[in-house]
């Protein structure tokens, strides 16, 4: 998994936001137990992109436990800010309908 991630950044010319944003910062996505951890969850753009990026980081309130032992998810959320705007709103799931199949959507 590690050499896919390296593939991205020095073969196709992206970069980690995680990592551009907090360079020497050790955080993971992804915790069996504190001290075995791992950093799964990655966002990767185009250098072209980079200036509209502000910020990237981990929320990890995703993986914690309520009062009744449920948690949403065992991965912390990898968030992104942007300065870009949005040109028209995108579905945010598959197109229902396959005549909508060329509709762009976030997922």
């Amino acid at each position: 998994m590690e050499l896919l991630y390296r593939d991205l950044t020095t073969r196709h010319g992206l970069t980690d936001l995680y990592r551009h944003h907090h360079p020497d910062t050790v955080e993971h996505s992804w915790a069996r137990r504190p001290e075995l951890g791992y950093r799964y969850d990655h966002a990767h753009f185009t250098t072209t992109l980079l200036p509209h990026i502000t910020d990237c980081r981990y929320d990890h309130s995703t993986r914690e436990h309520h009062a009744d032992g449920s948690r949403l998810t065992d991965h912390s959320a990898l968030t992104v800010a942007t300065t870009l705007t949005p040109t028209h709103p995108l579905l945010p799931s598959a197109p229902v309908n396959p005549a909508q199949h060329n509709e762009p959507t976030l997922f």
